[in-house]
């Protein structure tokens, strides 16, 4: 299913993962309305996805057309095929109070998405300092779910009783 598959396809699958992911974040932000500062952190991770989307096509317009004509790596397709067909709707079928949230989103910003954007600034930057900023920004993402989640709603116990609405 690689063969024949461009950098150019790679960023179109980047995108796309970038783009189902802030659709998954705007699901929270639906689910847990009632909770207005945890809609609020959701809502923070919608913004940062769009900002993904569209840092990769920035950088995929510095590129030339014969750079993005160049076979893609087949590991960061297949990630990135996986990362950009999940199904957002199962996913929030299957949350049902904040720590199942939590633990998804856990799961999600460490896994294909962000490895594919990773893979991308590091190996087609068109500026060291955007490179830099970029990663910073990327480590601040994935890591935000544990270092910057409200407080309050640290413990998985008390995660577990706020319930998400359907």
């Amino acid at each position: 299913m690689t063969y024949g598959a461009t950098l150019n396809d790679l960023f179109d699958l980047a995108v796309a993962a970038e783009e189902t992911a802030a659709e998954f974040y705007r699901g929270l932000v639906k689910k847990f309305a009632h909770q207005p500062e945890i809609a609020d952190f959701w809502q923070r991770y919608v913004l940062d996805e769009i900002e993904h989307a569209l840092w990769l096509e920035r950088l995929r317009r510095n590129l030339s057309s014969q750079q993005l004509a160049e076979p893609a790596d087949p590991v960061m397709l297949d990630n990135a095929r996986r990362a950009s067909s999940v199904s957002v709707e199962k996913f929030l079928a299957n949350i049902h109070d904040l720590n199942e949230a939590y633990e998804i989103v856990n799961d999600l910003e460490n896994s294909e998405t962000n490895a594919v954007f990773e893979f991308l600034i590091s190996n087609f930057p068109y500026n060291q300092e955007v490179l830099l900023f970029l990663r910073s920004q990327l480590v601040e993402h994935t890591s935000r779910v544990v270092t910057g989640f409200p407080i309050r709603f640290r413990d998985p116990g008390i995660r577990r009783k706020i319930v998400a609405q359907s």
